[in-house]
């Protein structure tokens, strides 16, 4: 007896610990799955990014030639240099985390910070949407029909929307406007569904064309820029998007048209026969600055046109194009603002402070020569829900034929940014008492 009660006990204490055990594990593997949900801000900023290869040729069209594979995969860009100019990012007046000064012709940085980190997107995502859907579409004035369950999945996400309804039938320049302008995910998700047929097909096209481009930093998971751990780009790949769209001559027109318009009425539909004012968050935000490289508090530089971002883990991104008199395009991308008042501002002092002044003293690009200290050009690593807010949307009618766009005129007025932060309506100078 005495032997079996010594066997029962023994075995209660083996069961006791076995229980212990089997605790432990399970509140580690809820600590681990808490860490996993409310940890998405903390990612490890100096990991470096996996390298995603993509190809657009089909199994039957690889060869075996190594001479015809490396021909397939050269990029269609390269990295830019740091410009002769190169200033190290030094105004503490810049709240963002990443930044990015680039002359498009010839493709130089002037300034920068952090900019090859990895950093999440959000609706500057859409720049890259607007470029696949561009090049795959033949006719602007075809169309596409939102269904109940196309809307539904935005509901459930919470995302910003342009507006159209479930059955409406609406042109595929309606979405493009639609997917810039108020940052419309329902005009993202009509896009890469009439392109491809549904939107995992679409991002693939969105990290081939990154792939071709020849990025190293960016990937996709949705076509809006809806919050993914798995979705990023860096500062420099954000910038080469908008230069790939700029340099190429089929797409570059309309890209820059949709970018620049302060406002766009959408065609008369099956549901909204007055079409759909839609109005430009990037216009509304920087109503009220204006580029003053000179400190003679008169304009310099006309400020064409971008796209807002904001979610939650990404805080507020902005990517600026600018036009100096000749022609030239420069783009500022800045990411990880704490405000959208602090996001434009930033955009604003970064090119009054480093935009090259060869324009404004008579002199040339020509004799710039470059420098490439310190830059690493393909090497990027790791940092880092909600879309950007839609403003107001009032309906107009628009005349037969072609639609309704308003270019800004560049003109100085007073605003409020649409998120409700304050936008100061005064000029910006290089030794203005922001910096």
């Amino acid at each position: 007896m005495r032997k079996k009660m010594t066997k029962i006990a023994a075995n209660h204490a083996g069961n006791a610990a076995l229980c212990a055990i089997l605790i432990m594990i399970m509140l580690l593997a809820i600590g681990t799955a808490a860490l996993v949900v409310t940890g998405r801000k903390g990612i490890d900023e100096t990991q470096n990014m996996p390298q995603h290869v993509y190809s657009a040729a089909s199994s039957e069209e690889v060869t075996s030639s190594a001479a015809e594979v490396v021909e397939e995969v050269k990029p269609k860009m390269e990295y830019p240099t740091k410009d002769f100019d190169f200033m190290k990012m030094q105004l503490e007046s810049v709240s963002a985390k990443y930044s990015v000064l680039l002359d498009v012709a010839n493709n130089k940085i002037y300034t920068g910070k952090s900019y090859t980190k990895k950093a999440y997107p959000a609706s500057l995502t859409k720049l890259m949407t607007i470029i696949v859907a561009l090049e795959n579409c033949d006719d602007l004035s075809d169309t596409y029909k939102f269904t109940k369950a196309d809307l539904k999945t935005l509901a459930d996400e919470n995302a910003s929307v342009a507006g159209f309804v479930a059955g409406e039938k609406v042109t595929v320049r309606d979405l493009l406007y639609g997917a810039i302008l108020p940052s419309g995910a329902d005009a993202t998700l009509g896009l890469a569904n009439y392109v491809a047929g549904s939107e995992s097909a679409f991002v693939e096209m969105m990290n081939a064309k990154a792939a071709e481009m020849g990025l190293t930093g960016t990937h996709f998971m949705n076509a809006s820029g809806l919050h993914d751990e798995n979705h990023y780009s860096t500062a420099l790949d954000m910038a080469m998007i908008v230069k790939y769209a700029l340099d190429n001559p089929e797409i570059s027109q309309d890209f820059v048209n949709i970018i620049a318009a302060k406002s766009y009425t959408t065609s008369e539909s099956n549901k909204n026969p007055d079409g759909i004012k839609l109005y430009s968050i990037f216009h509304e935000r920087y109503d009220g600055f204006f580029i003053d490289r000179d400190a003679d508090d008169e304009k310099d530089v006309d400020i064409i046109g971008g796209k807002t971002g904001y979610t939650d883990e990404s805080q507020y991104s902005l990517a600026s194009l600018y036009q100096l008199e000749d022609g030239s395009y420069f783009v500022c991308i800045t990411m990880k603002s704490p405000t959208a008042g602090d996001a434009t501002m930033d955009n604003v002092a970064i090119t009054e402070r480093y935009m090259p002044t060869y324009d404004l003293i008579g002199g040339d690009l020509s004799s710039v020569s470059t420098v490439d200290s310190n830059q690493d050009s393909s090497a990027v690593d790791q940092t880092a829900s909600r879309e950007d807010q839609t403003v107001s949307e009032s309906s107009s009618s628009q005349a037969e034929g072609e639609p309704t766009v308003i270019i800004p005129d560049m003109t100085n007025t007073s605003s409020t940014s649409t998120d409700g932060d304050a936008v100061p309506s005064i000029a910006m100078n290089l030794f203005g008492n922001l910096f």
